[in-house]
């Protein structure tokens, strides 16, 4: 048996929090000694102790905790509730990264004075291409990440790989709603087909014609969707300055496709239709 100190040391648990776990009959020693009031525990005792820390880190309080121990929760069980809370820890931790490099391109934009670098804005007319796609509505990034891969995995394996064109998504919102856009999302196709190319996620793409556009307002974005801050503020300013309009909706093509993980070495081409204003 071990005193309190060392059962700390082992289990690598606070003493002060066994204390208050014994106090509150969740976690008792093995053996107490009354004359000296020591409290003495069992290596033997690391499996419950490991139950009821794991049930703590799901976010229970420990009233929770406590009625769960004494329903003698299997070890499945609580595996099974730690992997949800993993996944969901991981999604969290995902957003705020992002959320951090939102605000860093917001920081770089201050620090220029207000100053738009549109160099890179270039005018140009696109053609008629073969859009195999579908139409759906993204609540945030991951979840249209997730679609895009999901689409790199599957099209492949069911189209020519001299058929497959750039991976492009049409965006359809009237406004910049970060976690619900209007997206359409697919490849342009070098030849026409008639094909539906059903996803593990149920949904479906199938093929129409993306329309021409005579004039569009066109720059490149280096990296993830956080980087289009500066893009987009530079295509609204050549806008602006040379007295041109927005008419419809823009377009992504990845010139680069993100890989997951890699996100970052993404290389976009940011598209949209515009039109001179007259006088």
């Amino acid at each position: 048996m071990f005193r309190i100190g060392e059962f700390s040391k082992i289990a690598q648990v606070p003493a002060s929090q066994l204390r208050y776990y014994d106090e509150i009959s969740l976690f008792t020693p093995i053996h107490s000694d009354r004359d000296t009031g020591y409290r003495y525990y069992s290596a033997q005792q690391l499996a419950q102790l490991n139950r009821i820390l794991a049930l703590k880190d799901l976010g229970l309080s420990l009233e929770q905790v406590k009625r769960l121990v004494e329903d003698e929760v299997s070890a499945g069980e609580i595996r099974g509730m730690l992997t949800l809370r993993k996944a969901q820890i991981e999604q969290t931790l995902q957003a705020e990264a992002l959320r951090l490099q939102v605000v860093e391109s917001r920081l770089q934009q201050l620090e220029r004075k207000g100053q738009i670098q549109d160099d890179n804005v270039v005018l140009k007319s696109l053609p008629a291409q073969a859009f195999l796609a579908l139409r759906h509505r993204c609540h945030g990034p991951s979840e249209t990440l997730a679609i895009v891969h999901d689409m790199g995995q599957i099209v492949p394996k069911q189209v020519q790989s001299k058929a497959i064109g750039r991976f492009t998504v049409v965006i359809h919102s009237e406004r910049y709603e970060p976690d619900d856009l209007d997206l359409e999302l697919g490849f342009v196709l070098t030849q026409a087909l008639d094909i539906q190319v059903p996803l593990s996620s149920g949904l479906e793409m199938t093929v129409r014609e993306l329309a021409p556009i005579q004039t569009a307002l066109t720059t490149m974005r280096f990296g993830g969707p956080e980087q289009g801050i500066p893009c987009y503020s530079a295509l609204g300013t050549w806008a602006e300055t040379h007295h041109y309009q927005l008419i419809g909706p823009g377009r992504e093509v990845f010139l680069v496709p993100p890989k997951p993980g890699h996100e970052s070495e993404m290389v976009t081409e940011i598209q949209y239709p515009v039109t001179a204003i007259a006088g």
